[in-house]
């Protein structure tokens, strides 16, 4: 509800210098814990869940400083690297934008161990209504694109609080099972996490952060702020969805276990059936009136965000049903080793749709179009080996009874 004010506040550009700045964040996030955030909810032993949350917190005070480190000597020299000289002038939110998202990142991830879907909820909505009163406040006092950089860092730890005051009681007992020698027990139990999980989700983040940064790079920022609008407008069903059906089913299944694998592939087909009738109807209404809705919601300036909605649409379809489940499904069948050989095919996808677009020099509408098509095969060729874990499991199980 607050977007079409924030519009009215903040340029195209000032949105394609954010765009920019959390593309770049994106890519660092996974080294936030290096995903060790995964563990928590997995392992039935208490001690073994609140020694994963520790270790997630050092893992994170650590990179934090590291980070800080790094940027305050070579921040012009990375960004000019990654032709994001743009965002040179604001390095100093990295540090905290990675920090704050490693810290939510991790509660959440508690909050999934005990099945606190309610709280998760909450949260993800206070985290957007006081980024979006951020944003509005900081843009009424002209903080300009200042103003969309806090609002988005604000956006990442709002709530948080409301996380530690439901679950202060059970971390302050368990506190004291917290161990160095359990933490390193952690370390080596779910070593294929950092070793899978992180690259695989440094590719992930890539797949979308590269075509932020070439439009960025070849189009400019006016462009890119277009895209940004289109593209974060499009993506709030799904990280609703992610969030909340996501975590949910992640939560059941990890409960269920393989040994129950024809229980979770009948709740798997189940949700992305309810999924797909889901998504059409946003579908044909972004595909008619897209260019409409942009200019009647966010104003005159945006009506080009509307039509490049229109292109966009057809990936983030797939990526609507194929996000919520990934996850559990990858991480509870031990798939980490797939998942990274998904993560190089997408990268590999998206790299190619734009290295042909600048070969061939297409426009911008061209560009988002190939880049769009891309991305839906990739997600329909993932969602294939999603069905053949849970085949494979099921036959599995199957054989082992019989014998």
């Amino acid at each position: 509800m607050a977007v079409p004010a924030i519009t009215r506040l903040y340029t195209p550009s000032d949105f394609g210098i954010l765009a920019v700045f959390s593309s770049l964040c994106a890519l660092i996030y996974p080294f936030c814990t290096l995903r060790y955030t995964l563990a928590i909810p997995l392992h039935s032993n208490e001690k073994i869940g609140i020694n994963s949350l520790a270790t997630c917190l050092l893992v994170l005070v650590v990179n934090t400083v590291i980070i800080g480190i790094v940027l305050a000597f070579f921040h012009s020299k990375m960004l000019a690297i990654l032709s994001s000289e743009s965002i040179d002038s604001f390095w100093c939110y990295i540090p905290l934008a990675f920090f704050f998202y490693g810290i939510a990142e991790i509660l959440s991830y508690y909050s999934t161990r005990y099945r606190d879907f309610s709280t998760i909820a909450k949260v993800t909505v206070l985290q957007r209504a006081i980024g979006a009163l951020t944003k509005i406040v900081l843009g009424l006092i002209h903080f300009n694109v200042i103003g969309l950089l806090i609002g988005n860092i604000i956006a990442e730890s709002g709530g948080l609080t409301l996380y530690i005051r439901t679950h202060w009681k059970k971390l302050r007992e368990s506190v004291r099972n917290v161990s160095l020698g359990k933490i390193r027990f952690v370390l080596k139990r779910y070593k294929d996490f950092p070793l899978y999980r992180v690259p695989s989700q440094i590719l992930l983040k890539a797949a979308g952060s590269l075509p932020i940064l070439y439009y960025a790079w070849h189009f400019g920022t006016g462009a890119t702020g277009q895209i940004s609008l289109a593209i974060t407008m499009l993506s709030v069903p799904v990280a609703i969805v992610c969030t909340s059906v996501g975590k949910a089913f992640y939560g059941e299944i990890a409960s269920l276990g393989r040994k129950n694998s024809n229980e979770i592939s009948v709740l798997t087909k189940r949700i992305m059936m309810r999924l797909s009738v889901i998504s059409i109807v946003p579908f044909v209404l972004v595909t008619c009136f897209g260019p409409w809705i942009f200019k009647t919601i966010f104003g005159e300036e945006w009506i080009q965000a509307g039509f490049y909605a229109r292109y966009l649409c057809f990936y983030l379809v797939f990526r609507f049903v194929y996000s919520p489940i990934s996850d559990g499904i990858f991480n509870v069948f031990e798939q980490q080793k797939l998942v990274f050989r998904l993560e190089v095919s997408r990268v590999v996808i998206v790299a190619l749709s734009l290295f042909i677009s600048y070969f061939y020099n297409f426009s911008i509408d061209y560009t988002i179009i190939i880049y769009s098509l891309a991305l839906t095969v990739q997600y329909i060729l993932s969602i294939i080996f999603v069905f053949h874990i849970l085949k494979t499991a099921s036959t599995s199980y199957s054989f082992n009874l019989s014998t």
